[in-house]
């Protein structure tokens, strides 16, 4: 059998007195701030935002006014404003949802026979319900909408983008879920993170070229086949949907 062979020094290199034994080499990459990993814990001691790099000049999110929707009028009608309108109590508005993927002909049996374990007070027909429907106070209402018939295929309905914007930021269940100004997230390690839409470069970069008090309002818009509901005649539209990107993402 044949034996390659080794120098003196090549044998006796891990038994030299005082030598440490050799180590095994780690295939690790340095670690690059520029290279962000998105599977890293943000540093709240690491993170900056805007206003603390630039200036108070330059902060966003500055307060016009106190928004207003359905879900404060509670401070100026107090005890009399009924939060389930039009429906005249919970219940009511419950039976409604449930019956929303249900057939009409199927609501106007069920509510002839008296098929509901406690008395609908709100509505007796599905017209009735149809017409409670339209009357939701929530939102822009359905009075918001605008018709074209222009078009080949049919009429097309759409919504003053400005005034969905507007609602949305508005709402005041999404106010503690609201992004009004750019950050800068890193974890301990001093990498970027790259989470909501504000700890982006762009939202940071044009903040700084805006005047003071701005607030950036990304705009995210999204098409897909919908189907409506059974009551509706079992149809299906392709509605475009729109978000703004304040709002935080698991929200959204």
């Amino acid at each position: 059998m044949a034996i390659d062979k080794l120098s003196i020094n090549d044998l006796l290199r891990d038994k030299v007195p005082g030598t440490p034994p050799p180590q095994d080499t780690l295939n690790e990459e340095p670690i690059d701030p520029q290279q962000p990993d998105l599977t890293c814990t943000p540093d709240p001691t690491k993170t900056k935002a805007h206003r603390q790099v630039v200036g108070v000049d330059n902060v966003g999110g500055k307060a016009y006014g106190k928004a207003t929707g359905s879900y404060n009028k509670y401070q100026k009608y107090s005890e009399q404003w009924n939060p389930w309108h039009p429906f005249w109590s919970a219940h009511d508005f419950l039976q409604a949802q449930s019956f929303s993927q249900q057939m009409k002909t199927w609501i106007d049996q069920h509510l002839r026979h008296g098929l509901d374990t406690y008395k609908i007070e709100s509505f007796q027909s599905a017209d009735a319900l149809q017409k409670l429907h339209s009357e939701l106070d929530f939102g822009l209402g359905n009075n918001s909408w605008i018709d074209d018939d222009s078009h080949i295929l049919g009429t097309f309905y759409y919504r003053d983008i400005f005034k969905c914007i507007q609602f949305l930021l508005a709402h005041l269940p999404f106010l503690a879920h609201l992004d009004c100004e750019p950050v800068r997230q890193a974890d301990s390690e001093g990498r970027r993170i790259y989470s909501e839409m504000n700890t982006g470069a762009l939202w940071w970069d044009t903040q700084y070229q805006l005047p003071a008090g701005t607030t950036i309002v990304p705009v995210i818009c999204a098409s897909d086949k919908t189907h409506w509901t059974n009551f509706s005649g079992d149809q299906h539209a392709w509605p475009l949907y729109l978000i703004t990107g304040n709002i935080q993402n698991d929200i959204r």
